[in-house]
């Protein structure tokens, strides 16, 4: 398997390129085995395809600036889930007797909340290194992105894009919206799909310029707040963006994770209030469709010529 680092035995350099922050004596050989377990966390963001398209890039020769940027965001995004990984180990020292923290003369180390929090510091910049990248992505529109998986799988959305989804609550993450693309589908066969139709519905799909508007912004509303609930329900509060689900990070551990607990009951019990009173407003909508009586044809035929004289 092709990594993404290391061309020319140039990794370290490459590495504390990426990173920006970290000493450039750091051992390559250290995060070497590391580096393909961060490039699988990517994967499974953006996709396999997409990932083997950059490295492909990255081993070609005379690239544009456009293209060069992208192989070095994608870095940058390894290189912190890297990170993520490896810093844990790097000022512990292991041995027979198990594992040991590695202090000089004089030296005192972070305290466990300390180290939680610049652990969860360098995973939010992994997360914002792949908001990023998408973005880019998104932005310039490269073939091998607009053939992707993960491109087909949006176009197949009532809501396509992390732009359209702010508008009816803001995630202002491309990296979520990626994660939330089979939540959409889900919600979109269970919740909308039933309410609409199938023929509207694959109307709405195609965008059909037939359809009205607001039935679109209408099934988008309840969709788009539905998909919030259930990733606050199901994925890790570290994978949603900061302020959707505010738990303190001071107190015990356990003390952290009833309150995580109960900050997702809260905002999922009050996503799903204000999206069934959006999904009643729309079920009221296609029930006023559906009573609406057809368009009236005022066109009168000629006469008919019949044997017993003529009929209109």
């Amino acid at each position: 398997m092709k990594m993404i680092f290391d061309k020319n035995e140039e990794g370290r350099q490459e590495l504390v390129s990426a990173l920006g922050m970290i000493s450039d004596s750091l051992d390559y050989s250290k995060w070497k085995p590391v580096l393909p377990l961060a490039a699988r966390q990517l994967t499974g963001i953006v996709g396999a395809d997409v990932l083997s398209a950059i490295v492909d890039l990255y081993w070609a020769e005379d690239l544009d600036l456009e293209k060069e940027e992208l192989v070095f965001m994608t870095q940058r995004a390894v290189a912190y889930f890297a990170w993520v990984k490896v810093v844990p180990t790097l000022d512990a020292q292991h041995g027979g007797s198990g594992r040991q923290k590695k202090l000089g003369e004089n030296e005192k180390g972070l305290t466990a909340l300390q180290e939680y929090k610049d652990e969860m510091n360098i995973l939010n910049l992994a997360y914002e290194s792949v908001d990023a990248l998408v973005g880019f992505l998104e932005e310039k529109q490269f073939d091998f992105w607009k053939k992707s998986r993960a491109k087909r799988q949006m176009d197949g959305l009532l809501i396509r894009s992390k732009d359209e989804f702010d508008e009816f609550y803001h995630i202002g993450s491309h990296r979520l919206f990626l994660v939330l693309v089979p939540i959409l589908r889900e919600i979109q066969r269970t919740d909308i799909l039933p309410v609409v139709g199938k023929e509207r519905f694959d109307w709405l799909v195609r965008r059909d310029p037939d359809v009205c508007d607001t039935l679109l912004e209408e099934c988008q509303r309840p969709l788009a707040l539905l998909a919030v609930k259930k990733a606050v329900e199901r994925l890790p509060v570290e994978v949603i963006p900061e302020g959707i689900v505010q738990v303190q990070q001071t107190g015990t551990i356990k003390e952290k994770l009833r309150a995580e607990k109960e900050a997702r009951k809260s905002v999922a019990d009050s996503l799903q209030a204000d999206a069934d009173r959006y999904l009643q407003e729309l079920q009221d909508t296609v029930a006023a469709l559906d009573a609406a009586p057809e368009e009236v044809d005022f066109y009168v035929s000629g006469p008919t010529l019949q044997s017993k004289g003529i009929t209109f």
